[in-house]
This record gives C-alpha cells, sequence and structure tokens, in this order.
C-alpha cells in the first residue's frame, strides 16, 4: 500500500516538473534575445487613401482655355474611408465626383478644372484633400503645365492709380494688342464690365491694335476694378482679357479699409493699426468711437510736409471674450464729403487649448 502510495506521490511529481518545463520551453521559444519583451501583433482597423497618378501635367494650352482633370483614388484599407474636405489652390475648382464615404476596396473620383484665363506661363497648382486616413490625413495633388498666349497685351493690368474724388478726371491708357496670326487678326468686339470704364480702337495696322481704355466720371471714394473682355477672329484664343483697378480718394484717405485681428488666444494682448490722411487743409477727427467697448484707443498726431495725418493704435485686453469679434471703428470729421467713416473690425477670440499651452501661447 505504502509503495502504490509513493508511486502516485512520484507521478504527480513528475507531472508538475514536466509542466513547468514546458512552459519554460513555449517562453523561450517565444521570447526574442536579450531583455526584449514579447509584442502581440494585431492589425488595426483604418482606412487607407490611395492616388494611382496624384500629379497631372496638362502640357501647352492656349490662355482662355479650361483644363479639366479627373483623379482616381481608392480605399486600399479596411475600415471607411471619408473625405472631409477638398481645398484647391487659386485658380483651381476642384469636387468630389462620387460620394465622400468610400468603403474598403471602393473607389472614388475627384474633377479638378484649372482656368487659364488670368495665368501665363508654366505654372504649377495644388489640391488638398483631407480625409480620416491616419496615416495621410491630408494628400496633396497637383496639376502642372504651361500656358501659352497667341494673343500679346501691354499692359495685361490697368492701374489707373489714386484719383481725388472731387477733381473732374477723363483718364487714359493705352493698351498694345497683337497676335501670332499677323494681319489676318481681327478684334470684333470689347466690353468692360463698369460702366464708368469706356473703350475705343485708336489705332489698327496689319492686324495690330492700339485701344484706348478711359476712366470717366467716376467719382465714389474707395477702390474699383474690373475687367475688359476682347473678343476676337483667333480660333487659338477667341477671348482675352485685360484686367483695370485703381482708388478714389475723398477728403481723408484710411488704411488698412478694414482691422483684422485674425485668430487670437485668450489671456493675450494684441494691438491693430489704422493710418488716417488728410488730404485738404483745415480737416481734422472731431470724435472717435468703438466697438466692443472693451478695445481701447490711443491716437498719435503727426506733420509732414503741411500734410498732417494721425496713426490710431486698438488694443485688444488680455481679459476680452472669447468668440468672434465683430466691431466698428467711427471716425467722425469736419469734412463735408466725409462726415462719418466707419473701419470694420474683426477677428477671433479663442479659448486656451494644450496645444497653446505647450507653445508657449
Amino acid at each position: 500500500m505504502k509503495k502504490y502510495q509513493i508511486s502516485i506521490s512520484a507521478l504527480f511529481i513528475f507531472f508538475i516538473y514536466q509542466l513547468f518545463l514546458n512552459v519554460g520551453l513555449l517562453q523561450a521559444q517565444t521570447s526574442t534575445s536579450g531583455d526584449k519583451k514579447t509584442e502581440i501583433i494585431t492589425t488595426a482597423h483604418k482606412p487607407l487613401i490611395h492616388f494611382e497618378n496624384p500629379d497631372f501635367n496638362f502640357g501647352k494650352v492656349y490662355k482662355g482655355e479650361n483644363v479639366e482633370h479627373i483623379y482616381q483614388f481608392e480605399n486600399k484599407g479596411n475600415d471607411t474611408l471619408k473625405i472631409t474636405r477638398v481645398k484647391p489652390s487659386c485658380g483651381c475648382t476642384a469636387a468630389v465626383l462620387t460620394n465622400n464615404t468610400i468603403p474598403p476596396g471602393e473607389t472614388g473620383e475627384i474633377k479638378a478644372t484649372f482656368k487659364t484665363a488670368s495665368y501665363g506661363g508654366k505654372i504649377k497648382k495644388s489640391i488638398t484633400v483631407s480625409s480620416n486616413d491616419p496615416d495621410t490625413p491630408r494628400q496633396k495633388l497637383t496639376i502642372s503645365g504651361e500656358v501659352i498666349e497667341d494673343i500679346t497685351i501691354k499692359p495685361r493690368n490697368i492701374n489707373f492709380g489714386s484719383i481725388q474724388a472731387d477733381v473732374p478726371s477723363d483718364k487714359t491708357i493705352s493698351v498694345s494688342i497683337k497676335s501670332q496670326s499677323g494681319p489676318d487678326f481681327k478684334i470684333e468686339k470689347i466690353t468692360a464690365s463698369k460702366p464708368f470704364v469706356i473703350t475705343s480702337i485708336a489705332e489698327e495696322r496689319d492686324g495690330e491694335y492700339t485701344v484706348d481704355v478711359t476712366l470717366k466720371d467716376y467719382h465714389k471714394i474707395g477702390r474699383f476694378s474690373g475687367r475688359i473682355t476682347l473678343q476676337t477672329n483667333n480660333t487659338k484664343q477667341k477671348k482675352a482679357d485685360i484686367s483695370f483697378y485703381g482708388d478714389i480718394e475723398g477728403d481723408i484717405t484710411t488704411y488698412p479699409k478694414r482691422v483684422y485681428y485674425g485668430n487670437i488666444v485668450s489671456g493675450k494682448e494684441s494691438t491693430q493699426k489704422l493710418f488716417v490722411k488728410m488730404n485738404k487743409d483745415n480737416l481734422k477727427i472731431t470724435d472717435i468711437k468703438i466697438s466692443p467697448d472693451f478695445l481701447s484707443i490711443k491716437i498719435e498726431e503727426r506733420y509732414e510736409q503741411n500734410n498732417p495725418h494721425c496713426l490710431i493704435e486698438m488694443k485688444l485686453p488680455k481679459d476680452a471674450p472669447t468668440g468672434k469679434l465683430n466691431g466698428f471703428l467711427e471716425l467722425h470729421t469736419n469734412s463735408k464729403q466725409q462726415p462719418l467713416i466707419k473701419i470694420p473690425i474683426n477677428g477671433m477670440i479663442k479659448e486656451v487649448t494644450n496645444s497653446d499651452k505647450d507653445h508657449g501661447a
């Protein structure tokens, strides 16, 4: 009986020994050399945006043509892809043609249009596609090429400069226009986007034109701009544009035309400045009002060559409330032409975040 009990005890001890031995061998097989720890690798569920051809070159096109291209992409991940934003650079428009939500393995399309009317020479534009892809949250697409002109225009941009509102003026600037097609080139029609800009053909010789552009009897204070469109018989470039701009100044000129604080983190002071120029003698600011009322004002008057002007500083305090900043600076003057000048004030005051704290905001 004792021998039988000893045999059972011996078997139990042997079993425990084998169990520990097997566990030790398993740990030895799964552990790496040195003190490295065993890692459990799992496959995370995430979307993966993939463009086969993110860069498109359209070669050479004539000015005035619109270039279109479709970028195709695929969700190569194992979770749903969501396109949250498509932002083109200036001169381009872009939109998602398919659904903004792309399941795994499915494809989508983004259509881009580049308008060449305001460009010449070699160009490169970009489109930024934002998505929930954690590895590539912003994918950059490019569209490039060369815009060539068959019609040459000098100057392409007409600057009428600054003109006093109460001074009669008919300011004329001549524009030279010619085509590579030579003497067969014809301007069929000229139109201006503003009624106070008058155009006329001053000279035509062997397909080369001189066009006079006149600013006539315009007295509204402020900046103006517009476009002149030429319609031609040129098959390569049926239309051509000329831009124009200028400023009509009153008794008093202010700069900038809008006070913008941008995005300000709460708890920080910020100061913006406004320059006020008196264009005539005996003009002065009689009163200043500002809103919101937590903005403070400091005025510094200056005199240079009998031309008085002043600098107005507007300070945003540290304890300004968060949210959108919208208001006005009102300048009351003794000018009959401009008794009241209102300057818009805009900005955004945001709460302090951990990111702002990390960057010392």
